[in-house]
C-alpha cells in the first residue's frame, strides 16, 4: 500500500510539474512573439515617419530653389532625416513582403531626389511632372502601410 501511494504522489508531481512547463513554455513563445511584433511596429513607425519627412524635405527644397537643384543640397535633404538607417532597421524585423513594399517606396522617392536634381520639376499639384513623380511613390506608400497592417495581424488593428 506504500508503494501506491508513493507513485501515486510521484506521478501528481510529475504531471503538476510537466503541465506548469508546458503552460510557461505557451505563454513565453506568446510574449515572444508579442514583443517582436512590437519591435516590428516601432520600425514601422520609424520608416514611415523617415519617409514622410524626406519626402517633405524634397518638396521644401525643390520649392525653395528652381530645378535642378545641385546634387550635394539634394542628397544632404534625403539623407538628414535618418531614412536609410531607418531602412536598415526595418530590412532586420520585417517580413519579405513587407521589406519589398518597403523598397519599392524608397527606390520611388530616390526617383524623386533624382529629378530634382537633374531636370526642371515644378512641385505642385497642377504640374503633370511632378505628379507624374509623386502619385507612384503615393500608391507605393499606401501599399506599404497595408502590407505593415497585415504583417501585424489584428491585434494591432
Amino acid at each position: 500500500m506504500g508503494w501506491l501511494t508513493l507513485i501515486s504522489t510521484l506521478s501528481g508531481g510529475v504531471l503538476g510539474v510537466g503541465s506548469t512547463l508546458v503552460v510557461e513554455s505557451v505563454r513565453n513563445r506568446r510574449d515572444q512573439r508579442l514583443r517582436h511584433a512590437e519591435l516590428r511596429r516601432t520600425a514601422y513607425v520609424r520608416y514611415l515617419t523617415a519617409l514622410t519627412e524626406t519626402e517633405t524635405a524634397l518638396q521644401t527644397l525643390a520649392l525653395s530653389r528652381s530645378t535642378p537643384i545641385a546634387s550635394s543640397d539634394v542628397v544632404a535633404a534625403f539623407r538628414s532625416t535618418g531614412v536609410i538607417a531607418a531602412r536598415y532597421e526595418l530590412f532586420l524585423v520585417a517580413p519579405a513582403v513587407v521589406y519589398d513594399a518597403a523598397r519599392e517606396a524608397y527606390d520611388l522617392l530616390r526617383a524623386m531626389r533624382v529629378a530634382i536634381a537633374t531636370t526642371t520639376v515644378v512641385v505642385g499639384d497642377e504640374s503633370a511632372e511632378w505628379q507624374a513623380l509623386h502619385t507612384p511613390y503615393d500608391i507605393s506608400l499606401r501599399k506599404l502601410r497595408d502590407a505593415m497592417r497585415n504583417s501585424l495581424g489584428p491585434a494591432f488593428d
